[in-house]
C-alpha cells in the first residue's frame, strides 16, 4: 500500500469543495488511518477550515499522541481544533505498548497532561480531549453486545485534578475490520454464535465522504488501501463524485443486500468477528 502526506495543492481542493457545501458540512475530521501531526501542514490545515466553516462545525483528530509536543499543543489550541482523540489500548500500560507499534505509554500520558496544562494556561475549553480505548473480548467471560467499561489503570492515571480534564473514554473491543491483517501469532478470531445479523444500512456510505492524502474518494473510513475508489477530488468535485454511478450503486447494492468485496468483510453490516488475545 502506497503511504503519503496529502499536500496543501490537495487539501486546498478539499478546502474549495467545503467551502460550495458549506450547508452540509456537519463534522470534519482530519484524519484517516494514519498519523496526522507527521503532517507539517496540519496545524494550518485546522485553521484554514476554521475560518471557512466558522464555529457551528465540529473540527476533530484522531492521534496516538506521540508526537504531541507542548508546541504542538499550543499550536492546535491556537488554530481552533474542537476535539482530539487520543489512542490507548489494552488493560495495562505494557499490553499497549506492545499492541501499538513504535508507542511508549508514558510518553502519551504526559503528552496528554502536557496538553491540558496548555488549555488551562490559555484559558481554553478546546480542543475537548477523548481517551480512545480498544479492548480485547474475552469469549469466555465477556459479551461483544455491550462496549467495554474503561479500565482500571486509565481511570487511575487520569484521577484527580486530570478527571474533569477528559472528556470521556471511548471504549470498544477489537474486532476484524475490512483488508486488516490479522497476525495469527497474536490474536485469534470470534464470532458470538448467537450474532447472525446481517444488514442493508450503512451510515458512512449516506452521509460521510472520505479522502484519502493523494486526494481518492474512497467508500468509508475503514477502506484504508484504497480498494474501492470512487473518484478523485483533484479531477472532480465532491458533489458530482458523491452521485456519480459507482457511489449510487455502492449504496443501493448495501440496500440490496449486494455487497462488495469490501463491505463482505465489514462489520457494518455483517455479524462482527472479534479479535482476541492469545494465551502468552
Amino acid at each position: 500500500m502506497e503511504r503519503g502526506v496529502m499536500s496543501m495543492e490537495t487539501f486546498n481542493r478539499v478546502l474549495h469543495n467545503i467551502r460550495a457545501q458549506t450547508e452540509f458540512v456537519k463534522v470534519v475530521v482530519l484524519y484517516h488511518g494514519g498519523e496526522p501531526l507527521l503532517n507539517k501542514g496540519f496545524v494550518e490545515m485546522v485553521r484554514q477550515v476554521r475560518a471557512i466553516v466558522g464555529e457551528d462545525v465540529l473540527i476533530k483528530t484522531v492521534t496516538n499522541g506521540m508526537l504531541l509536543s507542548e508546541s504542538a499543543s499550543l499550536d492546535i489550541i491556537a488554530a481552533g481544533l474542537d476535539a482530539i482523540e487520543i489512542s490507548l489500548d489494552g488493560r495495562s500500560p505494557k499490553e499497549n505498548d506492545n499492541i501499538r507499534r513504535n508507542c511508549n505509554y508514558d510518553k502519551v500520558v504526559s503528552n496528554i497532561k502536557t496538553l491540558i496544562t496548555c488549555k488551562k494556561q490559555l484559558h481554553s475549553d478546546t480542543p475537548k480531549i477523548l481517551i480512545a480505548s480498544t479492548q480485547f473480548l474475552d469469549p469466555i467471560s465477556q459479551s461483544g453486545k455491550e462496549d467495554p467499561e474503561p479500565p482500571d489503570y486509565l481511570l487511575e492515571e487520569f484521577s484527580g485534578e486530570y478527571a474533569s480534564e477528559i472528556m470521556g473514554f471511548k471504549c470498544t473491543w477489537a474486532m476484524r475490520w475490512p483488508h486488516m491483517e490479522v497476525l495469527d501469532e497474536i490474536f485469534d478470531l470470534y464470532q458470538e454464535p448467537c450474532d447472525s445479523e446481517i444488514r442493508n444500512l450503512c451510515d458512512h456510505v449516506e452521509n460521510t465522504i472520505t479522502i484519502r492524502w493523494n486526494g481518492d474518494v474512497v467508500a468509508c473510513c475503514y477502506d484504508l488501501t484504497s480498494r474501492f475508489v470512487l473518484g478523485n477530488i483533484n479531477t472532480d468535485n465532491l458533489s458530482t463524485i458523491f452521485n456519480n454511478p459507482s457511489y449510487l450503486q455502492l449504496r443501493t447494492g448495501i440496500h440490496q443486500y449486494r455487497f462488495i468485496p469490501l463491505c463482505g468483510a465489514c462489520a457494518v453490516v455483517n455479524p462482527k468477528i472479534f479479535l482476541t488475545l492469545k494465551a502468552t
